[in-house]
């Protein structure tokens, strides 16, 4: 049976329209990257916190495409990572396992008993309530033992914008879990440092929205970091030129006397 070829030309503009233009020119030469990090208001010391998140992305960032320095004026068609941290809220504050287990028992039970299973609605939620607390409880001693701490929660949104594209470049959310993921341990002496425990959660953000950009763009590691410079904050050379020897004067030659005839 024979198809009419119109009926192709949705998928292949499908394929082709995949990538957007815009985006394949970044992918191939990817403009300089400035980071702009914003946090929820009210949180506590939260300058310190965004300050440590940016300086966590530029440095890393650096090691994939040229980084925009904190206070460079960013150069024409640089592009900018927006970090809009949407949850920054500490380890205590999360939902206890014996919550996790109790809220999941009444869930799992109310459902049962509506669907029918009155007698056995009962096991059903104690069943598994118990899992589920049993199973949260676990997954934070695992956490405290790989890690020697309780980190912070931190969901985000993170995009990439270009000045005249009026889409991102790209988007992507940050779940708490990809983050404590990419933590590392901390020394014995460092595991009630605050501002310790902060740059590592800051690190391991950064390694994961890095990560999922590489990904992305099909980014290569460079071998050292690299920064924008702007042309016009560069020192001007005000070395003088070395100055040119001059030749001595030359001497003058005077005539010899003429000797007196007698």
């Amino acid at each position: 049976m024979r198809r009419a070829p119109w009926l192709f030309i949705p998928s292949i503009l499908l394929v082709l329209g995949c990538t957007r233009p815009e985006v394949e020119a970044f992918r191939r030469q990817p403009a300089p990257v400035s980071v702009s990090v914003s946090l929820p208001s009210g949180l506590a010391d939260r300058e310190a916190f965004q300050k440590e998140y940016a300086s966590a992305l530029r440095a890393r960032l650096a090691t994939r495409v040229v980084v925009v320095p904190e206070g460079v004026k960013p150069p024409v068609g640089a592009a900018q990572l927006q970090v809009v941290i949407r949850d920054l809220s500490p380890a205590p504050g999360q939902p206890s396992p014996a919550a996790i287990g109790v809220a999941t028992g009444v869930t799992v039970g109310a459902i049962s008993a509506i669907s029918g299973n009155r007698g056995w609605g009962i096991v059903d939620g104690l069943f598994w309530g118990l899992w589920a607390g049993s199973h949260a409880s676990m997954h934070r001693e695992r956490v405290q033992d790989r890690l020697g701490y309780l980190p912070t929660v931190v969901r985000a949104q993170v995009s990439l914008v270009q000045p005249g594209n009026p889409e991102p470049l790209w988007v992507e959310s940050i779940e708490p879990v990809e983050v404590v993921e990419a933590m590392d341990p901390l020394p014995r002496g460092y595991r009630d440092d605050d501002g310790r425990i902060r740059e590592e959660e800051a690190k391991g953000f950064a390694r994961v929205v890095v990560q999922k950009l590489t990904a992305y763009f099909q980014w290569t590691r460079f071998t050292e970091q690299r920064f924008y410079e702007d042309p016009a904050s560069k020192p001007a050379d005000d070395t003088p030129a070395p100055k040119v020897a001059e030749p001595p004067p030359a001497a003058k030659l005077e005539a010899p006397a003429e000797s007196k005839q007698n």
